[in-house]
């Protein structure tokens, strides 16, 4: 299971929050936390899901603890294409 596992709703009181656009359908929150964590603590990586086929929507909600972390998440990150590899 994923360390973003649900078993409850993360407390997002007192955080920053990053919509990622344009993820792939087959991303998962263990694929984006490596690329968001370099620029400092993440709380949560949230993917939106399609209720009625569980398929992701497509974009994505990165959450820091600090703004600081979170402006330079999106220093950093922001227009840019990030490349994720799929094995089958």
């Amino acid at each position: 299971m994923s360390h973003f596992g649900r078993s409850r709703l993360p407390d997002i009181k007192d955080t920053y929050s990053l919509l990622v656009l344009n993820i792939n359908f087959r991303t998962t929150a263990d694929d984006l936390f490596p690329l968001f964590d370099r620029y400092g603590k993440v709380i949560d990586v949230f993917i939106p899901r399609d209720r009625r086929t569980g398929d992701s929507r497509g974009f994505a909600f990165v959450r820091y603890k600090y703004a600081d972390e979170a402006q330079k998440a999106v220093d950093r990150l922001d227009g840019k294409f990030l490349l994720l590899y799929f094995l089958f």
